[in-house]
């Protein structure tokens, strides 16, 4: 009898291995049915997406102020040291 406890721990062991390096490389089918509905979802935002940018398009943008970039920064002129 307990032979054979040892038998099947070695088979139910031997065969999880083996199941489980067997389906390491393939997706699963969630995966692509997520997948799937991401894509769906993005989908859909696509078009309010376009509302939402063309109306940024025809926004006013002289109410911001005038474009007053930092003045650059210039090396000073070169000291002379006295003597």
């Amino acid at each position: 009898m307990h032979n054979l406890k040892k038998i099947v721990l070695l088979s139910f062991l031997v065969s999880t291995f083996l199941l489980s390096t067997s389906m390491a490389g393939r997706q699963s089918k969630f995966v692509n049915m997520l997948a799937e509905e991401v894509d769906a979802a993005f989908e859909e935002e696509g078009v309010e997406g376009e509302a939402i940018h063309e109306r940024l398009l025809r926004a006013n943008t002289k109410d911001y102020g005038r474009y007053d970039p930092t003045p650059a920064l210039v090396k000073p002129p070169f000291k002379l040291i006295p003597n």
